[in-house]
């Protein structure tokens, strides 16, 4: 018997809907497979769940949507989109370690728009290795011998300038740094909350969001705007 996802929103039955005609995304009879109903015909998508050499890759839902979540050393999150009788990647974030720093990097890419395969998370993979060498490229050496809190400046959102703070060489080595953003007007700190940096426009990514993790069974993403970090970017900067 397939086993059906029910995506709630607003206490409602969520369906994917494309030109009024209502796609459901659920798990397969097979093993591994994932099911698309749309428009009056299914198709199965091979390969796409299931645990394998210590990766567990599941179909969750992410705000009430349709999603994969990859739990290994890593989280990979991809959010689903339906087009037509078509499964599409939507969006890829991920949540891991930069090798090269220890620094802790989490950041997405969305609008990436590609049609689901089993090889899915390689699209999370391959941005984390751009970025481990740009945007979360820097020198964490001084923040290990000294131990002094240290901001490490990772991009803007507007005006909205946004970093990663390590208060102490401990949290490099637990990998837990605390987002802080500076508007013209103060600052705020999310403490070690989990805040995904999101570009969109794939072929020349544009820092546009910051997600907060609000909750992980189930998965909530907050999205937030350079407006609603304006609204909390008041405070006094201790810098």
């Amino acid at each position: 018997m397939i086993k059906k996802y029910n995506f709630v929103g607003f206490g409602l039955l969520f369906f994917v809907y494309f030109n009024v005609v209502a796609a459901e995304v659920m798990s397969g009879d097979k093993p591994g497979s994932i099911v698309l109903r749309a428009e009056g015909e299914e198709v199965v998508y091979d390969n796409i769940t299931g645990t394998q050499h210590g990766v567990d890759r599941s179909l969750v839902d992410i705000n009430g949507k349709p999603a994969l979540l990859v739990l290994s050393r890593d989280s990979l999150y991809f959010t689903l989109a339906v087009k037509g009788r078509e499964v599409l990647v939507d969006c890829a974030y991920f949540d891991k370690r930069n090798s090269l720093n220890g620094a802790r990097m989490t950041a997405g890419m969305c609008g990436v728009d590609v049609p689901l395969v089993d090889t899915y998370d390689d699209i999370a993979q391959r941005y984390s290795n751009i970025w481990s060498e740009s945007i979360y490229s820097f020198d964490t050496r001084s923040l290990l011998n000294s131990g002094a809190s240290e901001k490490f400046f990772l991009g803007r959102i507007g005006n909205i300038e946004i970093f990663d703070m390590y208060p102490s060489a401990s949290s490099v080595e637990n990998s837990s740094p605390q987002k802080f953003i500076r508007s013209r007007s103060g600052c705020f700190n999310f403490g070690e909350v989990v805040g995904f940096l999101v570009f969109v426009n794939k072929d020349t990514p544009n820092l546009k969001y910051l997600d907060i993790l609000r909750s992980e069974e189930p998965v909530v993403f907050q999205r937030m705007k350079e407006e609603d970090l304006k609204k909390i970017a008041i405070g006094k900067c201790d810098t």
